[in-house]
Formats: structure tokens, sequence, C-alpha cells
């Protein structure tokens, strides 16, 4: 069939279908309605063509617009569109701009939806539009094959099914008829102590609740006193989802002992002990050292000079400006930090303030603080905030907790697992930035790049505006290779930690050739789905959130919010909190 638009004296042909429509009475007889019907078509049977498109073109004829919509393709030639998968065809007309021809959507609803974890899978039965259709003439099971179900047919459901379509029925139906067999989860490893170590302060509790005791450090032990017992990890039962595809069980991971000085660990029992009376030393639940307890009763300064030790190190004085204390085990400190450098091996507990811009804090295992200004702070493990932060920057690989009541003004809070806060900027103050799921060292590299891409753009101008030429010039050509260079590694550049450092949209090739081996796109990161940042009070307008590789810039004021990402992780959502 062709058609002319008479303001355009366009002349269009319309596309032949390969299935058929029908409008057909569906629903009960005292409320069925007249609708359009399609009979089922297969997987890459042909919807739609131009058989005679050649003939027609050299009488000036255009093809009608026509779009692919779900679950159908072009072919290489673009001269069919095809199904790809066994369904009902449907066509939407969209219509376009005044004087253009409306475009033909061509999609198809499939015969069996599968949900997003694949571990429930509907069967969507259309009314026939003549006694001999296709569904009749193959078995059931056969087609929901085709269809990709491998697994867990509900037999009941199945019987059910085959009952409608042996009838004429003429209304739509929703079967569930098939379920996936979830997997049983394991127990991971972990460390039996023998003795209270005491709350770890932070700690995300069962029902929801953050522990914020006091951190208890600085625990006593005698020569051959049994520390901890490593409980081994119980491997979970794997499941299968509809389609037939393992399911992995969660849990059931080794713990990697790390056994230090003065401890002794039985791989066979699995008994940790100390060789030495001591201080125990635990740090991010699996590094276990015994160490010997240094005090020092007064502040660091001029008197005590640098203090550098292997011990545990407890100063019941403040950190004067310019001094450092670096230590192998738990530090604390029960005054303030002032400009100076704190270092340790360890956890580290400041029961002061922290202030100056030149203050560096930073531990291997968790930090417990009250305040920071203008400050710098990078934990290996877990950071617990009791009072504020004022435009200081804090990164953590493990998750960052702050106490109800504290309040985030400026700076950067950056953790690789979640993150928990309460107020966050103010009316007039320089927005934060908060992220979570982020590995602290890519997100310095992206901003490096960002950097320098814009340097590599400023430079190309400079160089036209100083010595013209064209831009196609050998010099040009090698300045814009840098530029698509860095913004290949942007795009690419995963700031979820765990995984590949350029495995965002695919492997680089010769731009990161001596990327290290661990960094192939096989490497699997934290579970990004189950990353969130927790808003217990006020966020303003202005304040910048990260999660994983996705970002939001809060255009207004929040309270109470779980932000978190999307089923499709691709953008940042804000659930109300309870």
């Amino acid at each position: 069939m062709t058609k002319s638009t008479e303001k355009s004296a366009v002349k269009y042909l319309e596309p032949t279908f390969h299935f058929t429509r029908k409008r057909i009475m569906v629903g009960p007889e005292d409320r069925a309605h007249k609708i359009t019907v399609s009979e089922l078509v297969k997987k890459n049977q042909p919807l739609l063509s131009f058989p005679e498109f050649k003939k027609f073109a050299d009488r000036g004829y255009k093809k009608s617009p026509v779009r692919s919509g779900k679950f159908t393709h072009f072919s290489d030639d673009t001269e069919l569109l095809l199904s790809d998968t066994i369904g009902y065809p449907r066509v939407d007309i969209m219509e376009q701009g005044e004087g253009e021809e409306p475009v033909l959507l061509v999609s198809v609803t499939p015969l069996v939806k599968i949900f997003d974890d694949k571990m429930t899978a509907t069967l969507l039965l259309h009314p026939p539009i003549s006694k001999d259709f296709a569904i009749r003439k193959e078995p059931l099971p056969e087609l929901l094959k085709e269809a990709g179900i491998l697994f867990g047919i509900d037999q009941d459901a199945l019987q059910k099914a085959q009952g409608i379509i042996e009838k004429n029925f003429n209304d739509f139906h929703d079967i569930p008829i098939a379920f996936g067999q979830k997997p049983q989860p394991g127990k991971d490893a972990y460390l039996k102590f023998a003795l209270e170590i005491g709350p770890i302060a932070g700690q995300l509790l069962e029902d929801g609740t953050i522990d914020f005791r006091e951190r208890r450090i600085m625990i006593g032990v005698s020569q051959d006193e049994l520390l901890a017992t490593k409980i081994p990890e119980i491997p979970g039962k794997p499941g299968m989802d509809v389609t037939g595809k393992e399911v992995e069980p969660e849990g059931g991971k080794e713990l990697i002992i790390t056994i230090k000085q003065d401890v002794r660990f039985d791989k066979t029992s699995g008994e940790i002990t100390a060789t030495k009376d001591g201080i125990l030393t635990v740090i991010n639940d699996s590094e276990i050292k015994v160490c010997s307890k240094h005090e020092i009763h007064s502040d660091i300064d001029y008197n005590t000079g640098h203090i550098e030790s292997k011990n545990c190190v407890i100063v019941h004085g403040a950190v004067q400006p310019g001094f450092k204390v670096i230590t192998g085990g738990d530090l604390e400190i029960k005054k303030e930090v002032m400009s100076g450098t704190i270092s340790s091996e360890a956890n580290v507990v400041i029961k002061g303030g922290i202030t100056g811009k030149n203050t560096v804090i930073s531990a291997l295992g968790d930090i417990d603080f009250k305040f920071i200004e203008q400050g710098r702070m990078e934990s290996g493990g877990n950071i617990v905030m009791r009072k504020q932060s004022y435009y200081s920057d804090l990164s953590a690989k493990g998750a960052i907790r702050c106490q109800d009541l504290t309040t985030i003004i400026g700076g950067n809070v950056v953790a690789g697992g979640s993150l928990t806060v309460a107020n966050v900027g103010s009316p007039n103050g320089k927005p934060a930035f908060l992220a979570a799921g982020v590995d602290a060292e890519r997100l310095s590299l992206q901003r490096e790049l960002t950097e320098t891409l814009l340097t590599q753009q400023n430079d190309i101008i400079v160089w036209l505006q100083r010595y013209g030429g064209s831009t196609r010039s050998k010099k040009i050509r090698k300045m814009e290779a840098l530029v698509d260079e860095t913004k290949m590694k942007l795009l690419k550049l995963n700031l979820i930690p765990g995984t590949a450092l350029y495995s965002r949209v695919g492997a680089l090739k010769d731009t990161v050739a001596n990327d290290s081996a661990s960094d192939g796109i096989e490497t699997k990161g934290i579970r990004i789905e189950r990353i969130f940042i927790d808003l217990r009070g006020t966020a303003f307008a202005g304040t910048e959130v990260r999660i994983g590789n996705c970002k939001l810039l809060l255009k207004k004021t929040i309270s109470k919010r779980r932000l978190k990402l999307s089923k499709n992780l691709k953008q940042i959502i804000a659930l109300p909190t309870r």
C-alpha cells in the first residue's frame, strides 16, 4: 500500500506485516470490548518488510518510518524487522511534528515474562484470533523451552494453562508458570574471641541501629593465653533460576588470618594464642598481634619529640603542632591533635578535637574521633565520627558512621562501604561531597584525569590562537589523540572497590597496557546494590552525592532518607527512612 502527503509532496511506501492482527471482542460478556490482538510469533520470525521497495523507489517513494521496539531488531541489511523472542507483536503509531510522517513502533510482548532476578516467570496468554491458533498447535512445554524456561515449571500452573488453551478463551491471562530455587546462604569464616574485646564502635547491629559505645582498646593478655579461634566457613548451596542457570550462594567466604608479632596460629585447631604478655591488637577483624604498652603522661611537644613505636601507645596529653606519633599497635590520644601527623598500623582513638590544615590522621585499622577541622583522615577500616567534620577530607576502605546530631560542613567524606550521616551542610556554607561504595584512590585519579583533560583541551585552543594553522595539522592531531585517550580513561574508570580499574565499559587496550593483571574485566567488586547512604538528619541543597559510578546533586534540602542505587544500578534514588 502506498500513500502521499500533500504538504510535503513526499510519497511513502507502507510496510508489509508478516503476522496477523485482528480486532476481536475481549472480556466477559457484560464488559466485553473490541481491541486489536496479534497472533503468536516465533523467535527470529520476520515481522515487517518492504518487499517491493526498489520498484517504488524509482518512482520517488520513501519507506514509511519504522522504529524497532522492545524484543525486535532489524536484519543486517535493514530489509527485515525480526522478533527477538516468542511472543505477541504490537504496533504503535508515534505522531511526529506537523507535516512529518508518523513513525511505526513495532515491539513484541514475550509469551513468557522473566522477572529481573530470574527466579519467577509468568505465562502471558492473549486471546486467539482464530480457532486454529499457534499456541494450540505445539505442546506448551516446548513453547516454554523455546522461551528460555528450563527449570522450575509449576505442573499445576501448566495444567491450568493447558486447560485455558483448550477452551476458546476470550480474555488475557497472566499465569505464574515457573519458579527458581533460591540458593541457601553459607556462613563466612570468623574469629571467635576467647576474651571480651568490647564493642567495635560504629558496628551496624542486626536491628539496623549502630553501636556507638566507646571502643575498648589496650586489652592486656598473658603468655600462652588463648586469644581467639578461627571458625571455618560453611559453604552455601547453589540455587537455580528459571533459565537453568546456577545461582551462586552468598556467604561461605574464607577469612585470611594475618598473624604479626608475638602471636601463634595453629591452622589445624584454628587457635590463636599469645607468645608473651602484652596488649592485644585486632585490625579489621583479621589481623592479630600482641604488643607492649607505652604510656606518655604529657603532651607530644619539644620535651618528648616525635614518637615512633612498634607498640601500643597511650598519649595522656595533646599532640602539639608539627609533631608526629607513629605506632605499630593501637593508639589512643586523650586530648587534641593540632596540625600534627598521626599514623598507626592498627586502630586509632582520639578523644579530643583534630584541628589544622596540616593535620594528617591515618590508620590501617579503624579511627574513632570526636571532631576534625580542616584536616585529612585515611582509614583502612571504618571511621566513627562523634561530633563534627568541618571542611575536612575523610576516607575509609570500610564504612563511615556518624553519631546522631553530628554535622558535616564542606569537605569530602568517602567510604568504600556504606555511609551513615546526621546533618550535612548549612544554608550558607560550601556544599559537602558524600560518597559510598567508592574507592578513594580511584576518585582522586578521576579528579586528576578531569583536570588533565581540561588542560589538554585548553592547550589545543592556546596553540591554535598562538600559531594558527589547520586543525588537522600533525601537532593538533597529536594533541587531540591525548585528549581522546584521557576521555577514554574517564569513561572506563570504575570507582567501585574490588572491580577492575578500567572495567566500566570494557577493557582498555593500548592506553593502559601496563595495568596490573588483577585488573582484568572478570574481577568482581563489592555488592554495590547493597551500599547505601543513610541520612538521619538533614542534607542541604547543593550537597553532591555519589554511590559507586553514579552521582547526584541535591537540588533541594532533604531529611531522613536512605540513598541507594535503583534496581538497574543506573541512578541514585532517595527512600524515606522509618
